[in-house]
């Protein structure tokens, strides 16, 4: 039924309720109501509620006619889609950096399907910056009484070599790579997201095969074209160059990575001076032991939470033998400086443009 069908059959449905009342019905209220007694009406406040029942059955109206349209009309389905309360597969299921870029409208849409042992698997939207690559999916299975299903394995090509991944079930829920939620029925809605620490290209495409899934062997092959066009639009790169000392170590922060999924902060550590130098185990158990003591905050105080690698590990490594990296979620836009706390002496206050 279209807009102009609908508008005609309740104007229809007016006409109908409209009744002449007899002569005699009317003289006799007309009678009643002139018998009773008088009572001072306030005006004002009749009016206002009546306003306000007005106004919460329009918007009640409005809504039903809007949730309506959207499952008849694509247009207005894709308007829904960006409504705070209508959820994207990221929305409902990602990593909190990737909600973020969701929500500033980031995401690739993808509309690849493949179904294999009666299995749908269905890529939905990729996300893409320089430091994080997600791929969010559905998964359909037929009819089960096995309760949980999940990604039990899955193989992925990077830098000329395959990775092979396979996942327990305990793992498909803490969440680590694979975010996997059930969504209703047969259905599961779940992110990929690999580890990479090195920077991704600016073109690539991703080869994805997910292998078993539910405990059914099979093959779900994706190639899937990716472009950080969008994201590098609005990625920021910045260069302190602040220094400090503590515990006999000469602290740098080199670089600052802003995607908009996350914050990638470089750090450049050395000894007093040549003479005090660290053997290289040595220097590595010290950057260890900063990295993992190193806590960043925003303008509010707010501390940011760290991005985790594939086994729950705070993602982070060592890029040169002076050199390490420790990724972030991301820092709110609002956030006029952040403020990097290696110890409880040594601090950097960074403003952000």
């Amino acid at each position: 039924m279209n807009e102009l069908q609908v508008d005609k059959e309740l104007r229809e449905k007016a006409k109908k309720a409209i009744v002449d009342v007899p002569m005699h019905f009317s003289a006799g209220i007309d009678q009643v109501l002139s018998s009773l007694p008088v009572h001072p009406v306030q005006k004002r406040s009749s009016a206002r509620k009546n306003k306000w029942l007005i106004s919460v059955a329009c918007l009640l109206f409005g809504m039903f006619l809007l949730i309506g349209a959207g499952f008849v009309s694509p247009t207005m389905a894709h308007m829904l889609k960006n409504l705070p309360y209508v959820s994207t597969i990221f929305g409902f299921v990602g990593d909190s950096g990737i909600k973020v870029a969701d929500q500033q409208g980031l995401t690739q849409p993808l509309d690849q399907s493949v179904n294999d042992q009666g299995i749908t698997v269905s890529l939905k939207e990729a996300y893409y910056d320089r430091l994080n690559l997600s791929i969010g999916f559905a998964v359909t299975f037929p009819p089960s009484e096995k309760g949980f299903q999940h990604i039990e394995k899955l193989s992925y090509e990077w830098a000329g070599r395959t990775i092979t991944r396979t996942f327990t079930t305990e793992e498909a829920k803490k969440g680590y790579q694979i975010n996997w939620r059930h969504v209703e029925g047969n259905t599961y809605y779940g992110t990929f997201q690999p580890y990479y620490f090195e920077e991704l290209p600016e073109e690539w495409t991703l080869k994805l095969a997910f292998q078993k899934i539910g405990g059914v062997d099979g093959t779900w092959q994706f190639d899937i074209p990716l472009s950080r066009k969008t994201t590098d639009a609005v990625t920021k790169v910045t260069e302190p160059g602040v220094s400090g000392q503590s515990r006999g170590i000469i602290f740098s922060v080199k670089q600052i990575i802003r995607t908009p999924s996350t914050t990638r902060i470089v750090f450049e550590v050395q000894g007093e001076s040549e003479s005090k130098e660290p053997e290289l185990e040595e220097k590595l158990n010290q950057i260890k032991r900063l990295s993992d003591s190193i806590r960043i905050f925003n303008s509010n105080g707010v501390p940011l939470s760290s991005i985790t690698d594939e086994k729950g590990n705070r993602r982070g490594g060592i890029t040169g033998i002076n050199f390490f990296a420790k990724d972030f979620h991301p820092i709110s836009a609002e956030s006029d400086y952040m403020i990097i706390a290696v110890d409880k002496e040594l601090r950097f206050e960074i403003q952000l443009d």
